[in-house]
């Protein structure tokens, strides 16, 4: 799992945009997306919403042995960004 530090800045972030979906599941719901999107081992962007909060994600899906692996760098919820720098999915 990502830095303890960058999860609980996250959170305080959540709850001041008021998004009650857990930080873990919105995570794995961005790299859900960013897979879906099909385009491996180049950057990409995806922006999904949350109540009126956008969330931004950039990252890169590597495919292994016939599984996604989506590499998260960083995520932008409204204004400030976070550097992931980790694996999902």
């Amino acid at each position: 799992m990502f830095d303890q530090i960058i999860y609980e800045a996250m959170e305080e972030e959540f709850e001041k945009n008021r998004i009650s979906e857990d930080v873990e599941e919105v995570l794995l719901d961005l790299a859900e997306s960013l897979a879906d999107q099909g385009i491996m081992d180049k950057e990409v962007h995806f922006t999904q919403s949350y109540g009126k909060t956008q969330l931004n994600v950039w990252g890169i899906c590597s495919e292994e042995e016939g599984e996604v692996n989506v590499f998260i760098k960083r995520v932008r919820i409204g204004k400030k960004e976070f550097e992931i720098e980790d694996y999902f999915l």
